[in-house]
């Protein structure tokens, strides 16, 4: 299953990003990563590709972006949630792992 998804892999060229966030899903409009703390090293597969690769992730992330009613919040994310947040804004960026 599909566990994030960024608007520009379903050819839409805008920064937003939803991904499943302890059962539900969390959109995001234009998320940036503005902290980054405990490198780790992982594989991971994409939707855009076949097979998995190795990537560098963080273990804790902080975000900035804009919700539904486009008012500014700032979060910290962890884990497994933390690296599919930062999968999808590598998709924002043009980055395929």
């Amino acid at each position: 299953g599909c566990v994030g998804m960024a608007a520009n892999m379903i050819g839409v060229s805008k920064r937003i990003i939803a991904f499943e966030n302890e059962g539900n899903y969390t959109v995001m409009f234009n998320p940036e990563i503005i902290r980054r703390s405990e490198p780790y090293e992982t594989e991971e597969g994409c939707l855009s590709l076949s097979g998995t690769r190795k990537v560098k992730r963080w273990k804790s992330i902080k975000v900035r972006y804009q919700n539904e009613s486009f008012q500014t919040r700032l979060k910290t994310f962890a884990g497994w949630t933390a690296q599919i947040i930062q999968h999808e804004v590598d998709h924002c960026e043009g980055i395929l792992i």
